[in-house]
């Protein structure tokens, strides 16, 4: 598996609309429009935009039951068994941030009213409540004051979960039907006020069009398991961070001791069938906190694996390896470089002058609380190590300074992705004008690895995640705009390593096929040289595509971001009929308003303008802000209900910034 993580968006990617607009489609839209294919003279239910009456443009309740899970996967009890018998250390670790990760909502956790107006979008929200319901509502505004009443409903959805402890901001995740999404509203808890979420702060942002994944709430939820192999559908078993999460699974443990009982004689420690991280290597324990805190921009799977094979007790990096690119413009950014805790501490000389220096040496996993004396608490820390070298600064002078805090010189606290809120940098060094002095890494804008040691992995193995890596990061560059990386980029590399015919290294031949052919088109010239080579391109993708989804039966990522890759081909070679099943499968198994926007093109190509019609009515559902959809639709009922197809256009051309 390959994951791409991107600002604000992580791993999530959508279908395009391939610029097909209204009015290239008006032909086929009209010699189409046979009786049985026209829709209705009336529409049997207009977009709710039209209906006076409707309040907002969608409230969808939960669904019905739970969706935590009764039973645990194989091997696991859950918290509340672990409580039974380790009472003291369960209401120790309900004071910590990780016991607060995920939970339902609450009259506190969602003050209601106006939350704020966000300009550059053109958007509203509000927080409201309905009964036992907590909604989010979003709507959008024309002209440059958010005070007109010249505005319309987007969307309005419940919240069904809080994500973050709210020690630095409160997210929070909504329901509609089968998916949950990301909220664009965000609590942020120094200002004690919503704003718009991070990555959500641009012109052109997702709204409520960000379905969340099994791997999005891995670092958040106690434990998750997907269902029918499809990362949008997730059964949640445990909340919020548990004990299984750090010590792994515990049904052995549990069965051990409820069959021995308490008056039998006490295992040895590697007898309990329980992880015990304080008996673990440093490398080992470290993998415990990495499986969640380590941060890569490209992130390699074992062959088969995802985020949920790992386990407490095994090397983080036979599950997978983080990728970073170093991109050092000068030495004033090299601070910035080490963009987590992770990446920091490994590049502290205190860390790699020492053997037993790492995260449990300054936070305890199962207290949050924190001392009466901060300060001294710390320092007693660092003097554990320092005491026979201490600090060189007069001691007048560091009170004075920082009240002798040792974190505050050699640890500085600077602003995080997270508006609002800045965070304790873990490169331990000796800082001047805010610059750690003796930290170097090459301004080479290459990928590095992220670890400590790739020891526990195999020549070919560790070449096998090093090659992926370099073709993921250069599609990820290409996603957001740069080109050149990609275009250069050999895959001979890839193509012959002996896992080629792996789905992961075959999806990911697609993806780069696929995006190198629009990075031609988009930032070369078109010439008769260009042009063969995006169709070769695109050609290759289909193949590797092909490939894949032959492989790749189940609705993985794997398989939607292929079938999209796919079916984009089909629609740009105009093989319509081909492109409809595929499309037809996509909106089966994700929620994207791009997918059943494509849909209706090509069923209108195929003269299926009734099927073409539900197909937009659906892309508007998911998202009420989108301007073609509105425009096809207008087009469609241009020859059976004028009126309705006026109001569409009006709608279109509004959203689109026309007046």
């Amino acid at each position: 598996m390959v994951t791409f993580l991107a600002v604000g968006l992580v791993g999530c990617t959508g279908g395009r609309d391939n610029d097909k607009t209204a009015e290239q489609i008006g032909s086929s839209a009209q010699s189409a429009a046979s009786p049985a294919a026209r829709p209705a003279a009336r529409p049997a239910a207009a977009p709710k935009q039209l209906d006076a009456d409707s309040d907002s443009r969608s409230i969808t309740s939960p669904v019905v039951g739970s969706p935590e899970a009764v039973e645990m996967p194989e091997g696991y009890v859950g918290t509340a068994v672990c409580a039974r018998c380790h009472s003291d250390r369960h209401e120790s670790f309900l004071k910590t941030h990780h016991s607060r990760s995920l939970r339902r909502p609450t009259a506190a956790d969602n003050p209601t009213g106006m939350a704020f107006h966000h300009p550059a979008s053109h958007r509203s929200y509000t927080v409201k409540r309905a009964g036992e319901l907590f909604l989010h509502r979003e709507e959008r505004y024309f002209g440059n004051s958010p005070d007109t009443t010249d505005r319309m409903p987007i969307a309005e959805l419940p919240v069904e979960f809080v994500m973050g402890s709210g020690a630095f901001a409160k997210a929070y995740l909504v329901r509609d039907g089968n998916y949950l999404l990301q909220s664009p509203i965000t609590w942020y808890t120094s200002k004690k006020a919503y704003e718009i979420a991070p990555g959500y702060d641009t012109p052109i942002q997702n709204g409520f069009g960000r379905v969340i994944e099994d791997s999005c709430v891995y670092c958040h939820a106690g434990l998750a398991s997907v269902k029918g192999n499809n990362p949008n559908t997730f059964v949640l078993h445990e909340l919020s961070i548990g004990c299984e999460r750090c010590h792994g699974p515990g049904k052995q443990h549990a069965e051990l001791y409820r069959d021995t009982g308490d008056a039998s004689p006490v295992p040895s420690l590697a007898d309990k069938k329980i992880v015990n991280p304080s008996a673990l290597d440093r490398k080992l324990a470290e993998s415990i906190c990495a499986q969640c805190h380590l941060d890569s921009e490209v992130t390699i799977f074992a062959v088969g694996q995802d985020v949920w094979d790992f386990q407490p007790g095994q090397d983080l990096t036979l599950n997978r390896l983080a990728y970073k690119a170093t991109r050092v413009t000068d030495s004033a950014d090299e601070a910035k470089t080490f963009s987590n805790h992770f990446d920091q501490m490994w590049h502290s000389e205190c860390y790699l002058q020492s053997e037993t220096l790492t995260c449990v040496s300054c936070h305890d996993p199962h207290d949050s609380d924190p001392p009466t004396d901060r300060i001294a608490a710390f320092r007693k820390v660092c003097q554990s190590c320092h005491s026979e070298h201490p600090c060189t600064m007069p001691l007048d002078q560091r009170e004075h300074q920082n009240q002798n805090a040792c974190t505050a010189c050699h640890m500085p606290r600077a602003p995080s992705d997270v508006p609002h809120a800045s965070i304790t940098s873990h490169l331990i060094a000796v800082y001047q004008d805010g610059k750690p002095n003796n930290i170097h890494i090459d301004n080479n804008d290459q990928l590095r690895r992220i670890t400590t040691s790739t020891g526990s992995l195999t020549p070919q193995e560790l070449k096998r995640r090093d090659t992926m890596a370099r073709t993921a990061w250069a599609v990820m560059k290409t996603r957001s705009g740069e080109f050149d990386p990609l275009i250069n980029l050999d895959d001979t590399p890839l193509q012959s390593l002996p896992s080629a015919d792996e789905v992961e290294t075959l999806a990911l031949l697609t993806q780069a096929t696929r995006q190198r052919a629009e990075g031609i088109e988009i930032s070369q010239p078109k010439t008769p040289a260009t042009i063969q080579e995006v169709k070769q391109q695109r050609d290759l993708s289909q193949v590797y595509a092909t490939q894949t989804l032959a492989k790749e039966t189940e609705p993985t990522k794997t398989r939607q971001e292929t079938l999209e890759t796919l079916a984009d081909k089909m629609m740009i070679d105009q093989a319509f009929d081909r492109a409809i099943p595929m499309y037809e499968e996509l909106v089966q198994i994700r929620r994207n308003s791009k997918d059943w926007y494509n849909l209706a093109i090509c069923l209108i190509q195929v003269r299926r303008l009734g099927d073409a019609e539900a197909a937009l009515q659906q892309a508007i559902d998911i998202d009420g802000a989108y301007a073609k959809a509105y425009a096809t639709l207008a087009k469609i009922y241009s020859y059976v209900d004028a009126n309705t197809a006026a109001q569409l256009q009006q709608i279109a051309a509004k959203l689109s910034g026309q007046r």
